[in-house]
């Protein structure tokens, strides 16, 4: 996280109060999930502050939270749906989703569907790009909804509570933040590793008679 973009952003999501924060919060979520290159935890971390500032309530930033991401991530998911490969030459999705980034995604979809979907919400520079392509190939819906909100379930309430927590001290919430976002890719990156080893060594045996 850039430290000067950091603090705007906190600065712009910490300046409203009541209702506005929360529509403020629910609509910049929806939009990190339509792949628009803002940080997404750091937008959680910012309700967080708001909830431990009092602004908001903690339980109403986990569940605007929760929501925002969701609504975000299944709108990119029908949005592959229903144009399937067309999404990619719409205005908008051409500057968003490079060919790359595309191909990146739709391999890892194509080995592992489900396993992808739940882990794809702990990568920040792959969570769009993969639910629009596991619309576009077909992945079914309640795979992707059930996987995604399994996923939104564990990193949602802890960046906000995280944030909520340590609203007093936001360079000490900061500063956690970027560790454990160092320990969570980590440790997805353990996790993408394992699963491969096990399918390979599954692959690779012999079928019994």
């Amino acid at each position: 996280m850039e430290s000067t973009f950091t603090y705007k952003l906190l600065a712009f999501l910490t300046s409203f109060s009541s209702w506005q924060a929360y529509l403020v919060v629910l609509l910049v979520l929806f939009s990190c999930g339509m792949g628009i290159p803002i940080p997404e935890d750091l937008t959680l971390i910012a309700a967080g502050v708001l909830a431990g500032l009092g602004t908001i309530s903690l339980p109403g930033a986990i569940i605007v939270g929760l929501i925002g991401v969701m609504a975000g991530d299944t709108f990119m998911f029908l949005m592959g749906r229903k144009f399937g490969h067309k999404v990619f030459k719409l205005p908008g999705f051409r500057r968003l989703f490079t060919e790359k980034r595309i191909r990146k995604a739709e391999e890892k979809i194509l080995n592992n569907s489900k396993f992808i979907c739940f882990v794809a919400r702990f990568l920040p520079g792959a969570r769009s790009a993969v639910f629009l392509s596991s619309g576009t190939m077909g992945v079914p819906f309640w795979v992707f909804f059930t996987l995604d909100g399994l996923a939104a379930l564990i990193s949602v309430p802890f960046w906000v509570v995280l944030a909520w927590y340590f609203s007093q001290n936001l360079e000490r919430a900061l500063s956690l933040a970027k560790k454990f976002q160092f320990y969570i890719a980590l440790g997805v990156g353990v996790l993408i590793l394992i699963y491969i080893i096990i399918k390979k060594i599954r692959s690779t045996s012999p079928s019994k008679t």
